[in-house]
């Protein structure tokens, strides 16, 4: 199923409008929000905007201390009824990523979205471990602490990958597979993002103010325009992650070094779940030419192509995007 550009206009409008007015009256923190961990950056234009956002799309905070010492904050819904959905982020990326998804979900789901470890609002892996297995494992850690029953797994880009590991290790729990752009080893991504990333020259590191929307123009294909005082304060609190960032990227490229082809292939076939595969159109950093390695490979799988659009089809284009996933989950 291919989706028309047109479908996100209400949505961005609505956004942008939303956007500005949060970002000229700043809220202050609510009972949802006083769990969030040490590792929090403090208030902020954008910390403000992300927190309304969260009880806009009907998200509580909280936060949980897995075996390893590590506390992890995640968004719950205010809803406990209906099917448990867990939604992944990806690389630069936090629990807020899922917010406008969340928010056409919350009557019908119950959700939950952590921030993965040293993301968001998250503390660093005392292990100082990211690579996808590990993060996998933290996870499983992390479903273990809450008793979470059985669940439908959704994941965007670095998300997308940890999902796939992780319904390795979780098979038995899993009721469906999302990949929103996901992550993976692909023999025919024609991206040269990804190609830079390889050669250990990341295009999308921020490392200096000004990154941060250059940044964007490679994750999306159409960025909006976003407050200058929003993006400072945004920018600011991605720089101080450079470090974990960067070790993430590192674990990560370990990951893909090791993988097989072949092997992610096999994988793929040995999820027998109904599985959802989204993608943006004009993705620069996983070309939609994967998408058939996904869809060859996945035993049981629906394809929804959004045309016009990038890597971050929640945020580009949310409103198709949400629509998409809650018709193939509420069909499971």
């Amino acid at each position: 199923m291919i989706l028309p550009p047109n479908f996100r206009t209400i949505g961005a409008i609505l956004g942008l409008i939303f956007l500005m007015a949060c970002s000229s009256n700043p809220v202050a923190k609510t009972n949802a929000d006083k769990g969030k961990s040490k590792a929090a950056s403090g208030p902020n234009v954008y910390e403000s905007f992300m927190q309304e956002e969260r009880q806009w799309a009907g998200l509580t905070t909280k936060t949980v201390t897995i075996k390893n010492g590590m506390t992890l904050t995640y968004s719950e819904s205010v809803n406990q009824s209906g099917p448990l959905v867990v939604m992944l982020h990806g690389y630069y990326g936090d629990r807020n990523n899922w917010n406008r998804i969340a928010h056409q979900m919350q009557n019908d789901f119950r959700i939950i979205i952590p921030d993965l470890p040293g993301h968001g609002d998250s503390e660093e892996n005392p292990d100082k471990l990211y690579t996808f297995p590990e993060m996998a494992s933290v996870l499983n850690e992390f479903a273990n602490a809450l008793k979470l029953p059985k669940f439908h797994l959704a994941g965007h880009s670095m998300g997308g990958g940890i999902a796939i590991q992780w319904s390795m290790i979780r098979h038995e729990d899993m009721l469906s597979l999302t990949l929103v752009d996901s992550a993976g080893k692909y023999r025919n991504n024609k991206s040269e993002i990804m190609a830079k990333i390889l050669a250990r020259e990341n295009p999308m590191r921020i490392a200096q103010p000004g990154d941060a929307e250059k940044m964007l123009k490679v994750a999306m294909h159409l960025p909006p325009f976003i407050p200058a005082s929003v993006m400072k304060d945004f920018e600011a609190k991605q720089l101080s992650k450079l470090p974990i960032y960067d070790k993430v990227m590192e674990d990560m490229l370990k990951t893909e070094a090791s993988l097989d082809a072949d092997y992610f292939a096999i994988a793929l076939k040995i999820f027998e779940r109904p599985s959802l595969v989204l993608w943006g159109a004009e993705d620069r950093i996983f070309s939609l030419d994967v998408t058939k390695e996904l869809t060859d490979a996945l035993p049981n799988d629906k394809l929804v192509i959004i045309e016009g659009i990038g890597h971050t089809p929640l945020l580009e284009a949310a409103w198709p995007t949400a629509k998409a996933i809650r018709e193939f989950l509420l069909t499971q």
